[in-house]
């Protein structure tokens, strides 16, 4: 099966990334320090063990120089900072250290620092002839305050699309976090754990077979506003009952669903009719907004991923809400809309009676 095809036209969904990046780190700095070590014995074996402390004097020094360098570095972030110390940060000057200055393992950065300072002094203590030359002095200096800021300057220290996706993904900063949440707090919370009990006080209590919301993910996010403009197959056939609660200075807000009949033709001429609470995830509406909106500075590549991982946060946030948990049915679609006779089993309407027809119907990751 073509993986494009995957997830009724959708295409795949992407995993949340794993530690492979760091396991390759691992490697890289084991396979370097056995290289090295190797070097040393055998250089310290000719010479008397003396490059194996030299080896040791250079890492610790090189170690001391990239700290005194991001040390730098965050000194001169701080410079603007210090521009922005009363509307960014309330006037405080701690407030202006932190963000500029923290720093997330912190304690084993001042570990490592304190450790790499011992190893010079020792050095320089025991031989200072051998180890305060000028050539170290000149490497330590370059080291800390012209080619990290060099880099700097010229945009190599700027986190790569991979880092920032990253970073993104772990901390919920991505555009389709807020809105998965927003979309459960702000509907989907409220509305899910009284939809069966909606259901049964209608008239099509008995017609919707599956009592769950389906929810329509089209991968290009556009949202029609009548879902038979995007499959003719699908008509309206009535609301349920309005649910109505007090919120944000609205008095009995209404939130209601609406019923739609899926006319499925028959090879005979009959027409089979399912019923399905059914709807598209509105929010993906602004995400197709922003990337139609220059702008916004979501290209529509940009769009494709936080469409993906509005799907996985979605179904993470519901599937850890006991109230919401089996209550809904996420229905990811390629959005494309498909001549009548073109053939294409993805269709909205195809989708839902496989749905409707195999009980064992699930998702594809």
């Amino acid at each position: 099966m073509d993986r494009q095809q995957e997830n009724n036209g959708f295409g795949p969904l992407s995993k949340p990334r794993g530690k492979a990046s760091l396991l390759a780190a691992l490697i890289v700095v084991s396979f370097s320090v056995v290289v090295h070590l190797k070097i040393a014995h055998s250089t310290g074996n000719q010479q008397g063990r003396d490059e194996f402390v030299f080896l040791l004097f250079i890492s610790a020094l090189l170690t001391l120089s990239l700290a005194f360098s991001e040390v730098v570095r965050r000194v001169c972030l701080g410079i603007e900072e210090i521009r922005h110390k009363q509307t960014r940060y309330e006037g405080s000057w701690m407030k202006v250290f932190n963000s500029t200055f923290a720093f997330k393992y912190g304690r084993t950065i001042l570990v490592v620092g304190v450790a790499s300072f011992l190893i010079v002094s020792s050095a320089l203590y025991r031989d200072c002839d051998t180890f305060c030359r000028a050539e170290y002095a000149i490497f330590f200096s370059l080291n800390c305050f012209l080619a990290p800021q060099l880099l700097f300057l010229v945009g190599l220290r700027e986190l790569s699309s991979v880092e920032v996706s990253q970073i993104n993904e772990k901390e919920n900063k991505n555009v389709a976090d807020g809105l998965a949440w927003s979309y459960y707090f702000g509907y989907l919370k409220l509305v899910l754990p009284h939809l069966e009990g909606q259901i049964g006080k209608s008239d099509y209590k008995y017609d919707i077979t599956k009592k769950k919301l389906f929810i329509l993910l089209p991968k290009n996010c556009y949202t029609y506003d009548k879902i038979v403009e995007a499959d003719p197959r699908i008509k309206v056939a009535g609301n349920l009952d309005s649910y109505d609660i007090n919120r944000g200075g609205i008095l009995k807000r209404s939130y209601k669903h609406t019923v739609h009949r899926i006319e499925m033709p028959r090879p005979d001429g009959e027409i089979d009719n399912y019923y399905v609470v059914l709807e598209y995830a509105t929010p993906l509406m602004s995400l197709y907004d922003m990337s139609e909106h220059a702008e916004c500075g979501l290209s529509r590549q940009e769009r494709d991923e936080q469409v993906v991982l509005f799907i996985r946060k979605l179904r993470e946030i519901l599937d850890g809400c006991k109230d919401c948990k089996g209550k809904y049915v996420l229905v990811p679609i390629s959005g494309e809309r498909a001549p009548r006779d073109d053939g294409d089993q993805n269709r909205i309407a195809d989708v839902l009676v496989r749905m409707h027809q195999d009980p064992n119907f699930q998702m594809e990751d």
